[in-house]
């Protein structure tokens, strides 16, 4: 790369950090109170990245570009975090009210079976130690169902949590390698084009030598000349 090309993307590279100052201050003393997943502060970080990361391919400044894809990296993780705890929350709340639920059933059994025995005693009273008898096993049956249900619940829910929880463990890894490719994509240009502009530079550096070796060998011969000339003058 010529001195002529990297002048005014230097000179763009300085003017983008001048103006980045004031998003700069107001990230650390604004943004960089609040917590650190909150929705605000990653959105406000991932704009910033990208504003860095694009700066910094277009001037060539490499640790501008590091800077903003790391900002919308962290942005990326923490927000995915975020989504994973709230859904693990969600389904947590949802096992609970089947719980209370489950639990109200039972209490709703309970609660008829007492009548039934109310009703059984009051109508009749030469059957009592069989109504009781009946009753006791219905109370069996109704509470191992509602256990059995209860379980049978807890362990769906149980089982869906930790799906979800696998899934975005595996997109939180396939974003990771998307990102990688992403930067190893980036990266791998302007690495030619340096590995180019150091080329052109030795092949540059080489004619001007050739060069130099021509002219001397060109003056060499003038004085060569010169001097027969001379020689002849004085003969």
């Amino acid at each position: 790369m010529s001195l002529v090309t990297a002048l005014p993307k230097k000179a763009g590279a300085l003017q983008y950090r001048a103006l980045r100052l004031p998003y700069t201050i107001l990230e650390k003393q604004v943004f960089g109170r609040l917590d650190d997943d909150s929705a605000l502060r990653l959105s406000y970080e991932r704009t910033l990245g990208r504003l860095d990361e694009r700066a910094g391919r277009l001037t060539g400044d490499a640790a501008l570009t590091e800077r903003g894809a790391a900002l919308q990296r962290r942005a990326q993780m923490l927000t995915a975090r975020t989504e994973v705890l709230a859904k693990a929350e969600q389904l947590e709340a949802k096992a609970d009210a089947r719980k209370a639920e489950a639990a109200q059933t039972l209490q709703f059994e309970k609660q008829r079976s007492a009548e039934e025995r109310s009703q059984a005693q009051r109508t009749k009273v030469e059957g009592v130690q069989q109504a009781l008898a009946d009753e006791e096993a219905e109370k069996r049956r109704v509470a191992e169902a509602a256990k059995s249900k209860e379980k049978a619940e807890k362990d769906r829910v149980e089982q869906q949590a930790t799906e979800k929880k696998q899934a975005a463990a595996e997109q939180s890894r396939a974003t990771a390698k998307h990102i990688a490719t992403q930067e190893a994509a980036a990266t791998a240009k302007p690495k030619a084009q340096l590995e180019d502009a150091v080329e052109l530079a030795q092949d540059a550096d080489a004619k001007r030598g050739q060069a130099a070796r021509m002219s001397q060998l060109a003056q060499a011969e003038s004085e060569s000349r010169r001097a027969v000339r001379e020689a002849g003058r004085q003969g």
